[in-house]
């Protein structure tokens, strides 16, 4: 038997059971009830319906939909709040609740066995009817420790109870647009948000009054909030103090401001500029009057912990362990202020969390998890942790800080967004959903974003284009898994190359100058596959030991062509790119020392590659030897004069053109500069592009396509 909710589910005699009492249902109900209890946490597609409930026959979306609909109805449950049956859009169905073993034996009885006791127990109330005085006593201490047996069972089944409590989540925002970084004021009735709409870069402050349902938006002049860090009360004057991390033309930097009404006052005071660094995440320790923040020092990874302190006005790195990897990227402070909780993320992708005591500066480990999560929280006792779940589910778990006594706390059937904080009552969470599409599209010379193809309401990005057929691959997580995908320009039909059975992370696919070959980059990983194997006839399971080409200790950041027989991958150590030169026919894996940063190469020149410094970011054109390939050996290396800027991103060379993208104004900006003219060609200017590819002059971009998101809290 299955415990799911408030039901239990009787696999053997295929019946529903709330409260002891069987529920009438329909056969096919209680089927496709059969079906998301035998996989808990799965995404059930309308193809596995079809498969399961009505094999080999011919059925209409609408019976689909039918008995969707009763099933929900069966357990009284809502479409726009579920607490069973989660809609994904255009992917299927999910149960919520988690599914548990049910082992309590009263359920089974028949009234046979339920008559049988009933008539054991009158036999002997009657041979203890007439006791002795011994007897008598006995009888004394018989009762007494029945009733002490039944306290303590009370208290283990209450604190089971307790434990497996069902939440449910109420939404706070329901308006269009993204609600996010969402924090309650103490007095447990103002929410504090900010709100982004589709196609703009500008985030704008409101608050809301979660009884009366009155939301005001607060006036920010100038300033771009990106991150609500905290709320403060000012004791004297009994004000709020708003602490935010904000964008003012150029610059970053992080700022205290007195709220009034739905004004910020006047006198802002900026407590440090962050423009030389790149903020992943912060925390505000009210009590000892300090801002914990994880930043890349360099621009660069890995991320480190700092500390702000509001009194002295001094940064200071903060006792830690040495970042590798990805580094430290997320904090937080627990309720009694004794501990920061620290997420570190190595080049494997998995994330370690640390604990960091605060009185004495030492530091405890915690769970390690197999994939990388991007957000955890200390719950109210300081003990104990909330976190995300591992993709495709979108759930928040509850466990010890070592991982152990995990439960589901909530179930949602939209993408989880960081930054969770507590509600101020002991007991809940307030979290945000996010719906952050980005699409693959063409960008033409006019601007002009023009979709191609069917995009999902997943993220559809990473597009590498094939440079002598009208094809190319992307990535998305349509299926449940990133998956790399075969598209056509022109039926603008896309079809599944691999079918990956865990969750990975697919960074970087370039195609070979003659289209035969395809570089692929998952986590910390390069491999090297032929194009021929990825056919949607027959998608690719895993890829070969044969294939993997490279393994990194450190962060990749990038990979590319080097002529038609030599690979560029550059991965991030201690700070600094640095580029990794590979002969592809030998496998020989050639470091290129610690002047040259990044390596490309254009797909019309078969002998020249492009070379960018590390600190000057000048970009050099090299002119490969002919005899013993060597990357060390050049028979010409000119400076082309172009110099790219601190911050550009994603570096690629068409047809004697360079393009990159650079971050302007909360915007990001695609740039194409002639090499030859060093004259600027284009360009176009996008909310926030995530990956992009150029052949033959035709540009693909992956933009953000729409933006959603709510606020919501837990209840029981």
């Amino acid at each position: 038997m299955k415990k799911f909710g408030d039901y239990v589910f009787d696999e053997q005699q295929i019946r529903l059971l709330h409260q002891g009492q069987e529920i009438n249902a329909e056969p096919k109900v209680l089927e496709l009830l059969a079906l998301f209890i035998n996989q808990p946490d799965n995404i059930i597609s309308r193809q596995d319906i079809l498969d399961a409930i009505w094999p080999n026959s011919l059925v209409t979306d609408n019976a689909i939909n039918k008995l969707i609909a009763n099933l929900r109805k069966l357990l009284g449950d809502e479409v726009k709040n579920p607490r069973y049956i989660q809609t994904i859009p255009k992917r299927g169905y999910r149960l919520i609740p988690e599914v548990v073993p049910y082992t309590d034996s009263t359920v089974n009885l028949s009234p046979k066995a339920e008559l049988n006791i009933e008539q054991n127990t009158q036999v002997k109330a009657a041979e203890l009817a007439e006791p002795t005085n011994k007897s008598h006593q006995t009888l004394k201490v018989f009762a007494f420790l029945f009733v002490l047996l039944v306290i303590v069972i009370w208290q283990m089944f209450n604190s089971k109870e307790q434990a497996n409590k069902s939440y449910y989540s109420i939404p706070l925002t329901r308006a269009h647009g993204a609600e996010q970084s969402a924090h309650i004021h103490p007095d447990k009735v103002t929410l504090y948000y900010l709100k982004q709409q589709s196609g703009s870069a500008q985030s704008q402050l409101w608050k809301k009054d979660i009884k009366r349902g009155q939301t005001q938006q607060i006036d920010t002049g100038q300033y771009n909030i990106q991150q609500i860090i905290g709320l403060d009360i000012d004791d004297s004057t009994q004000t709020t103090q708003l602490l935010f991390l904000a964008q003012l033309s150029e610059q970053c930097a992080v700022y205290r401001a007195t709220l009034k009404d739905t004004t910020i006052e006047n006198t802002v005071d900026k407590l440090f500029d962050c423009s030389n660094k790149r903020i992943k995440d912060m925390a505000y320790h009210a009590k000892r009057q300090i801002i914990y923040y994880a930043a890349q020092p360099k621009n660069l990874w890995p991320n480190q912990i700092y500390a702000y302190d509001l009194i002295s006005k001094k940064h200071q790195l903060v006792t830690q362990v040495e970042p590798q990897g990805w580094g430290h990227h997320s904090l937080d402070i627990s309720p009694d202020g004794n501990k920061l909780l620290i997420m570190s993320t190595k080049s494997d992708h998995k994330t370690q969390l640390l604990s960091l005591n605060l009185n004495n500066n030492t530091i405890a480990e915690g769970i390690k998890f197999d994939y990388p999560v991007v957000e955890a929280i200390w719950h109210h006792d300081s003990e104990q942790i909330y976190y995300f779940g591992p993709a495709p589910t979108e759930k928040i778990i509850k466990s010890d800080f070592d991982g152990q006594n995990a439960t589901t706390v909530i179930n949602v059937s939209e993408n989880l967004a960081s930054k969770m904080t507590l509600f101020p009552d002991g007991e809940h969470i307030v979290f945000s959903t996010e719906q952050k599409n980005w699409s693959n599209r063409w960008l033409s010379s006019e601007q002009q974003l023009t979709s191609i193809i069917n995009n999902s309401r997943v993220n559809d990005t990473t597009p590498a284009l094939f440079h002598h057929q009208a094809k190319y691959f992307f990535v998305s997580a349509r299926s449940g898994h990133q998956q790399i995908y075969l598209a056509s320009e022109r039926d603008k039909q896309a079809k599944i190359a691999t079918q990956f059975n865990q969750t990975l992370s697919i960074n970087h696919v370039s195609l070979s100058h003659d289209d035969t070959k395809v570089l692929i980059n998952i986590e910390n990983k390069v491999y090297l596959v032929p194009v021929s194997r990825l056919s949607p006839a027959s998608p690719v399971l895993e890829f070969k030991e044969s294939e993997l080409i490279y393994t990194s200790k450190s962060p990749i950041i990038a990979t590319d062509w080097l002529g038609q027989n030599a690979i560029a991958i550059t991965a991030v150590e201690n700070g600094t790119p640095k580029l990794i030169a590979i002969d592809e026919s030998s496998r020989k894996v050639n470091p290129m020392g610690n002047r040259w940063a990044y390596g490309l190469s254009d797909a019309t020149e078969q002998n020249v590659i492009y070379l960018i410094e590390q600190e000057s970011h000048l970009l050099y054109r090299a002119t490969l030897a002919e005899q013993d390939f060597s990357l060390y050996e050049f028979a010409q290396l000119a400076n082309t004069t172009l110099r790219l800027p601190k911050l550009f991103f994603h570096a690629k060379i068409d047809n004697n053109v360079l393009y990159y993208g650079v971050p302007e104004n909360n915007k990001t900006v695609l740039k194409a500069v002639s090499i030859k003219g060093n004259t600027q060609k284009e360009r176009f200017e996008l909310l926030d592009v995530l990956s992009y590819d150029v052949s033959n002059g035709k540009i693909m971009v992956s933009d953000i396509e729409s933006l959603e998101g709510d606020v919501h809290r837990t209840a029981h």
